[in-house]
Parts: C-alpha cells; structure tokens; sequence
C-alpha cells in the first residue's frame, strides 16, 4: 500500500471532490493506484478503519481517508 494516494487531477480542488461519502473498493484502487485485490487485503486489516458493510460491497467513508492521507 503506498504511503500518499496519487496526485488529484486538478491541484486546486479539494482532495476527493469527485468522490462520493462512501468510497468501494474500486474508487479507493483509483485513489490509491493499487488493485482492487491489494485494497481488499488493506480493507480486511482496516488499514483504513474499520470498513462498512452494504449487503457484499464494503464502503470506506471519505473522511476517514481525507484524515489519515491528506489531513496536515
């Protein structure tokens, strides 16, 4: 898992602006330019808190990846 998600597309919007609240694991291997497999790895040692299930899909909220990542 890298340490800093990619850079933003445009430097002058706010980090994630593009995502919505609850990020799957699609959105976070776009974020973080990794394979969905490394983000399930990551998601089941809650390298990025604790993850929230929705019937078979797990969802991160944006926050807590705007904390950890991009807080200063």
């Amino acid at each position: 898992m890298p340490s800093q998600p990619q850079e933003n597309r445009n430097p002058t919007s706010p980090p994630l602006k593009d995502y919505k609240d609850l990020l799957n694991a699609k959105d976070l291997s776009e974020i973080f330019g990794v394979t969905k497999q490394t983000i399930y790895k990551e998601l089941k040692s809650e390298k990025f808190g604790k993850p929230i299930k929705i019937g078979r899909t797990y969802k991160v909220p944006k926050v807590y990846i705007l904390q950890k990542y991009f807080s200063a």
